[in-house]
């Protein structure tokens, strides 16, 4: 038989285990709201049982009896390979909402179909000098080639500006999300060396280990890596191309941090690390997205250049009012290259209209047969547009930007559906819900209390034997 006092342990080891249960539940419901808190059990094993020895054992078998329960650790309910999902998709979450923000943007840029776009803007260019060809020496009509002339041009500038501008805010978010990466591996590289000290005494540091994931959550949807994860607690953050960005060397954790130049990233090591490569996340989505706006922008450059060549061709083939020889009615603003950025009307035909040359040479007075060789450019296929009209041409890159604007959006929506598919599987596992909260709490507590009822029974047991035996009358 074990000894009087055996069942004494088992109890005290019962109430501590259930007590420890009720701590670590109160613990959950204290963090019900917290963002990235991790729901923790207690795990409960049964201590090795106690041989008892005797010389008879009851039907004629060894027996043992148990000693209790060990409360062996405070465990987080997580699952890394559903982390490592979530990372990979808000990465690609991350990615479409930058593509589909600065799209949104340049549609606003080109603000087509609608009344005052470049496209109105050049058929009412073209109208003005069909108008022009009929009506060669009118001072009014000239007055309207002008003007129209010069609000195509300044459409032109302004829409260049605003994807110069739109390119250059992508610069700058690119240049605060690198920013961010390396605070964000600072605070990670900090977490590891406060996690290696905890898990070196042999103690587990879940809230410490949250707010580590938390980081890395915020880090993914940023860049993609891989994690590493060492048995002292700590964990190597490796980025695209194999260069560490949070790695442990000589027992310290250090950090390789990042710079950017333009929309280019690359380490501040360059000479020690290998190069970067980067496939998701925001900053990928901004490097892509900046290539597209500089194509469109290239496109904008193509037509204004292209327009301005073509009406410059025909106009200097002219005369104007008085005779002279007709010059470029187009010029570059800095004397270069025509583009969108620089097109203006010549100065010296906004200063006199009659130097508009609407008329061949020995055309006679009314002639308005170059102002109509212009007005038929419109429908003219030009080869160095992909054998397009302007018109044409321009309403091809801007069709292709709404169908990329929409498949931005269509990707962004999608992929938020398949992030909160994943999400709401991690709350599942490592969410606290009140209610199973409630009844772990209820069942821990009359856990402790059926064991310390235990306690009390066998006091009354010893009050027994050591007051009651023996005792007579």
């Amino acid at each position: 038989m074990p000894g009087t006092f055996f069942g004494f342990n088992t109890a005290l080891r019962g109430m501590q285990a259930q007590q420890r249960g009720i701590y670590t539940t109160a613990h959950n419901i204290a963090n019900a709201n917290t963002e990235g808190y991790t729901r923790q059990r207690v795990v409960l094993a049964t201590l090795p049982a106690y041989p008892v020895p005797s010389m008879n054992h009851p039907g004629g078998q060894g027996w043992q009896i148990g000693t209790g329960v060990d409360s062996q650790e405070t465990r987080r309910m997580r699952d890394e390979f559903l982390d490592t999902q979530i990372r990979r998709e808000t990465g690609t979450l991350g990615q479409w909402e930058q593509i589909q923000d600065v799209l949104e943007q340049v549609e606003i840029v080109f603000n087509e179909p609608s009344d005052t776009g470049l496209s109105t803007l050049m058929s009412q260019f073209w109208a003005a000098w069909q108008e022009l060809s009929k009506y060669a020496e009118s001072s009014p009509v000239r007055t309207t080639v002008v003007e129209t002339a010069n609000a195509l041009a300044e459409a032109f500038n302004h829409s260049a500006a605003q994807l110069e501008t739109i390119k250059n805010d992508i610069d700058q978010t690119i240049e605060l999300k690198v920013k961010e990466i390396n605070s964000l591996a600072q605070q990670i590289a900090d977490l590891n060396g406060q996690i290696k000290n905890i898990v070196t005494v042999g103690d587990q540091p879940n809230d410490l280990l949250d707010q580590r994931d938390l980081l890395l959550d915020r880090l993914g949807k940023m860049i993609d890596f891989t994690v590493t994860t060492s048995s002292n607690g700590t964990i190597t953050i490796t980025l695209g191309g194999g260069g560490n960005l949070v790695e442990e060397v000589d027992g310290s954790t250090t950090i390789h941090k990042l710079k950017s130049s333009g929309s280019d990233v690359s380490w501040v090591e360059e000479d020690t690390q290998p190069p970067l490569t980067i496939s998701n996340g925001e900053l990928f989505g901004l490097q892509k997205v900046k290539s597209e706006v500089e194509t469109y922008l290239t496109n904008l450059d193509t037509l204004a250049g292209e327009l301005a060549t073509a009406v410059n061709n025909e106009h200097k083939k002219g005369v104007d009012l008085s005779g002279t020889g007709g010059e470029d009615f187009f010029v570059a603003e800095d004397g270069g290259l025509i583009t969108a950025a620089n097109i203006q009307v010549n100065p010296n035909i906004q200063a006199d209209v009659t130097k508009i040359a609407a008329a061949t040479a020995g055309g006679g007075p009314g002639d308005g047969s170059i102002a109509l060789a212009i007005a038929q450019l419109q429908h003219k296929l030009i080869p160095s547009l992909s054998n397009a009209t302007f018109d044409d041409y321009y309403k091809n890159f801007t069709a292709k930007l709404g169908v990329d604007a929409h498949e931005a959006v269509r990707m962004t929506t999608n992929q938020g559906v398949l992030v909160d598919q994943l999400t709401n599987r991690k709350e599942s596992i490592s969410g606290v819900s009140l209610d199973e909260e409630m009844a772990n709490m209820i069942q821990y507590q009359r856990a402790y209390e059926a064991a310390a009822r235990m306690i009390t029974t066998l006091d009354a047991m010893l009050d027994k034997i050591i007051n009651g035996m023996g005792v007579t009358r």
